[in-house]
């Protein structure tokens, strides 16, 4: 019984340890398959446009991803009514085919710090838009992304 209260003990310490998450998102793509279709849309508000984040995408995808790294628009939504489109490419493994991230059995974890210490400009509401932009309508070995806003 001691044993269990202080597992039980243990748990709630290293929960209440984790980063801190201003806005946090997920979209897990069934069979692991990410078609032009599935936009991954993240809405949010901004308040305190004199505090700073990091910009977060993290990746879960198959060992057996046949590619080094995947394309993908990411539109940015402003609340003025404006919109930047960028395309960015992430490299998932390097020129040797080693995957960059964590990886165990099957499935790898990539974390991409796609802006750090950023601040938003003007209060309001904004979306940003995932969208794989590769030359494969289909793109398979890809399972989950999220998208995460982390305090700095």
């Amino acid at each position: 019984m001691k044993n269990l209260l202080i597992f039980f003990a243990l748990i709630i310490i290293f929960s209440s340890c984790g980063e801190r998450t201003y806005f946090s998102n997920t979209v897990e793509f069934e069979d692991g398959k990410w078609t032009y279709e599935d936009l991954f849309e993240n809405s949010f508000s901004i308040a305190d446009t004199s505090a700073s984040y990091h910009l977060i995408l993290d990746m879960v995808h198959d060992r057996d991803y046949p590619f080094q790294n995947v394309y993908m628009n990411i539109t940015t939504h402003f609340p003025v009514d404006t919109a930047v489109t960028d395309l960015l490419s992430i490299d998932m493994a390097d020129r040797f085919g080693q995957w960059h991230g964590n990886c165990r059995g099957d499935i790898c974890n990539l974390r991409v710090f796609l802006q750090q210490n950023i601040s938003f400009k003007e209060p309001g509401d904004y979306t940003v838009v995932f969208e794989q932009y590769t030359r494969r309508e289909e793109l398979n070995g890809i399972y989950e992304l999220n998208f995460r806003i982390i305090p700095n």
